[in-house]
């Protein structure tokens, strides 16, 4: 692998570490800051929302500059947002560092993924990108155990700036090992004119495949403390054990989603990941009160989920290639965004359902949205124009370099 995506992983690390960290903080920046826990918990929701709007508007609008330069200044943001956090004394300043933090994520994520398939060869497209995402899932897996640890022998801002020195770092590596012209073959676009891209309906049907498989996926995992607290009856420390489980299960399947594109295409990888998704949360809504079976069910429900992320990111970029060529970053972004989107309306669904019908209704009703995304995917698969090529014709990692 290039050295530049290892710095890559490392930005994503640190961007994801960011974005997991408050779930351990909660408590220790509400007391700080005298507010109550659930307005602390619009942190995490302005983040999000600043990844969905980043990821593909304005990688849209800055399309006209460099690879470089664009993942660079990505990069910058992140530090300048995370430094305002660790100096906030106030909400309204955290959520803005929050937001700017969220817009650099989408951004580099959109950029970052695209430009590692494009620096590596077609058969290795897919390890490149579960290396770039790989440093999420390590930052998910540590970042809430951590960050709850951290909390309670540093104070939170300065865990912030600690965030903030690292995407400094992140950034000078990039400064240092990327070369002016890494990822330039098919990106260059027009700025505002290149938004017409997010209304493709076949790039839009591509991305509606990740947001039902996560809008499912977290419809359960947003809630599973109370449920294994509350339902399966586990004591604290059974519970953080069980999201440790997840995250690792997630590290395992980044890995292993990379693998399975590269070797099986990333439409079967797609169809199998998706299926244990589904699987995962199906044997969850029999599983509530053997406490055992929950953690592995639970940690598989991780590997399946974030495993998902190289095939259909992959998709993504064989769509662009094939429809939207000058627009490769773009649709890349679209797929961040709908990600993330699925996280916000998965847990939404989530808070809906609880009070209706109770917190065991969550799994049979992830599993079922979830299903979707499997028929929507094989419909896909059907269609000339959205199915990736044949592995044998050495193209489907091939169609996702962009022109590599």
């Amino acid at each position: 692998m290039p050295p530049v995506i290892y710095i890559f992983s490392l930005c994503a690390f640190a961007v994801g570490f960011t974005e997991f960290i408050t779930i351990g903080l909660v408590s220790a920046m509400a007391s700080d800051l005298q507010v109550d826990v659930t307005r602390i918990g619009l942190t995490v929701t302005t983040y999000a929302a600043g990844v969905v709007i980043g990821a593909p508007l304005l990688t849209a609008l800055a399309s006209g500059l460099s690879r470089k330069h664009l993942i660079l200044i990505a990069m910058l943001v992140f530090s300048a947002g995370n430094m305002i956090a660790g100096l906030s004394e106030s909400l309204m300043p955290l959520l803005f560092a929050r937001l700017l933090s969220g817009l650099a994520h989408g951004v580099f994520f959109a950029v970052a993924s695209s430009v590692a398939t494009r620096l590596v060869a077609p058969e290795r497209a897919g390890a490149a990108l579960a290396l770039v995402f790989g440093g999420v899932t390590v930052a998910m897996s540590l970042g809430v155990p951590i960050g709850t640890w951290l909390g309670t022998i540093l104070h939170w801002q300065l865990i912030f700036l600690v965030i903030a020195g690292c995407g400094l770092i992140g950034s000078l590596g990039i400064a240092t090992l990327m070369s002016a012209s890494a990822g330039e073959a098919a990106t260059k676009g027009a700025g505002w004119r290149d938004l017409g891209v997010l209304f493709d309906r076949r790039l839009l049907a591509g991305a509606s495949i990740p947001m039902l498989s996560y809008t499912g996926s977290f419809a359960l995992y947003t809630y599973v403390s109370p449920i294994l607290l509350d339902v399966t009856r586990v004591n604290v420390e059974t519970a953080s054990l069980t999201l440790l489980a997840y995250g690792l299960g997630a590290a395992l399947g980044n890995v292993l989603g990379g693998k399975l594109t590269d070797s099986q295409g990333m439409d079967r990888a797609s169809l199998i990941m998706l299926a244990g998704v589904v699987v995962s949360l199906g044997l969850i809504a029999f599983a509530f009160h053997a406490p055992i079976v929950m953690v592995s069910l639970v940690a598989l429900l991780g590997l399946t989920t974030y495993g998902a992320i190289p095939p259909l990111q992959s998709r993504i970029l064989m769509l662009a290639q094939r429809h939207q060529p000058q627009a490769m970053d773009i649709a890349s972004g679209m797929n961040i965004a709908a990600f993330n989107a699925g996280v916000v309306v998965g847990s939404g669904i989530g808070g809906v359902i609880i009070p209706a019908t109770g917190l065991t209704a969550l799994a049979p009703v992830g599993a079922a949205v979830a299903l979707v995304s499997i028929f929507a995917l094989l419909w896909q698969i059907a269609l000339p124009s959205m199915k990736a090529p044949t592995r044998a014709a050495g193209a489907a990692s091939a169609s996702v370099q962009g022109g590599h």
